[in-house]
């Protein structure tokens, strides 16, 4: 009869009151053993809060009429949320939201990576570039991005970018802000990461790994690549000056091999320009066994090849010998820029070539000098340069040995 009583006396018709304006008394309110008990506060304050006792937990909710419709809102748990007074601090910011349509459900921004979605979806960057972004929040932010966007700390932001190296830390810092300033615009939320920076700066190096006053390894080195998809990307690079991820992402509906170009569209400097190539590289990218889609396909998420690993040299014998890199992706637009300056090509010219950004009313106003003869000019400079012949050169690319 007691038990019977007591079922009755808990259950979630009738209405249950407690002081939830004090800690100690929410405290000493028992876990339910049967159904989710309702509390109220005893007393004229915090109207439409109660307090939901289960077994296992105490949930503050708010119930609140918005727009016409009565909501139940769940504001979160006991003790993280003290008291009742706490619980409508916390409710009014939601209703403020709910009001306002910027809540979770109506904006469907829950997590950051739903915010990184929605700014995909109205960014006009090329398919590759947007899935070259995804696939760094997969490799390095997928934690940190299936986290609610409220819940997200400016501690959390610099730990998910803290012992990557300064370039990635630096691409990596900018996917994050890119997210958040989506997040914030939907959801009128504090952007968290106007504060995160980059402690360590990546330092730009315009060196070489060798002597340039020597004979160039380069093509040596690129020749005796077994993969001609990698092979082609790295002689790509190298005669053109590419940065690797525009050559990487390259489509067959950007290069014209009868008028010899390659149209570049949102370089990193937000250019979109087409680019007179060299003969050689023509004959390299014709050796190609395909004409549609990736240049330089690959099994991977993107479709297309994801990296190219410098090349290695071996230095030092026996237990001192290391591996030390020797050529890598950025050395291709050093030496072109070198080649074509040891060709006594024109600045404005070698600008041209390289996708620079206009720097005067005459870069602004040129149409396009560069030409083949000059893409031709850089190319030979650079086979000279390596030590080698056009000729010889031409031979490797057509047989493919």
């Amino acid at each position: 009869m007691d038990r019977m009583l007591q079922k009755l006396l808990q259950s979630p018709d009738m209405p249950n009151y407690a002081n939830l304006r004090s800690r100690p008394k929410i405290h000493s309110i028992k876990p339910s053993t049967c159904d989710t008990i309702f509390y109220r506060h005893d007393g004229d304050a915090l109207q439409g809060l109660r307090l939901a006792v289960g077994a296992q937990a105490k949930t503050w909710i708010m119930s609140k009429r918005i727009n016409g419709k009565v909501r139940s809102i769940t504001l979160g748990r006991w003790p993280e949320i003290a008291n009742g007074d706490a619980a409508m601090a916390v409710a009014r910011e939601k209703i403020v939201a709910l009001e306002a349509g910027t809540d979770a459900v109506t904006t469907q921004v829950v997590t950051l990576m739903d915010a990184f979605e929605s700014h995909l979806a109205r960014s006009s960057a090329k398919p590759s570039t947007k899935d070259n972004y995804r696939l760094q929040v997969q490799n390095h932010l997928s934690d940190l991005f299936e986290r609610p966007v409220e819940n997200i700390t400016l501690p959390m932001l610099e730990d998910a970018i803290k012992g990557k190296t300064p370039s990635t830390a630096l691409h990596l810092a900018q996917i994050i802000r890119m997210a958040f300033r989506r997040a914030s615009t939907l959801r009128r939320c504090f952007d968290v990461s106007a504060d995160l920076k980059v402690m360590e700066r990546h330092k730009p190096a315009s060196h070489v790994l060798f002597d340039p006053k020597e004979t160039w390894p380069a093509l040596d080195l690129i020749l005796e690549k077994r993969s001609l998809i990698h092979r082609t990307a790295w002689l790509t690079m190298l005669f053109t000056g590419f940065r690797s991820l525009n050559t990487r992402t390259l489509t067959w509906d950007q290069i014209d091999l009868t008028r010899k170009t390659i149209t570049l569209t949102e370089m990193k400097n937000g250019l979109t320009r087409t680019f007179p190539v060299a003969d050689v590289l023509i004959e390299a990218l014709k050796a190609l066994p395909y004409r549609e889609g990736n240049v330089f396909p690959a099994e991977s998420r993107t479709g297309h090849v994801h990296q190219l690993i410098a090349f290695t040299m071996t230095v030092g014998q026996g237990s001192k010998a290391q591996e030390v890199n020797v050529l890598r992706q950025h050395d291709c637009r050093r030496l072109f820029t070198t080649a074509a300056r040891r060709a006594r090509l024109p600045e404005y010219i070698i600008d041209e070539l390289r996708g620079d950004t206009p720097k005067s009313v005459q870069d602004i106003y040129d149409q396009g000098s560069a030409n083949h003869d000059d893409a031709n000019t850089i190319a030979e400079r650079i086979i000279k340069e390596c030590g080698l012949t056009p000729s010889f050169v031409l031979d490797r690319i057509k047989s493919g040995a």
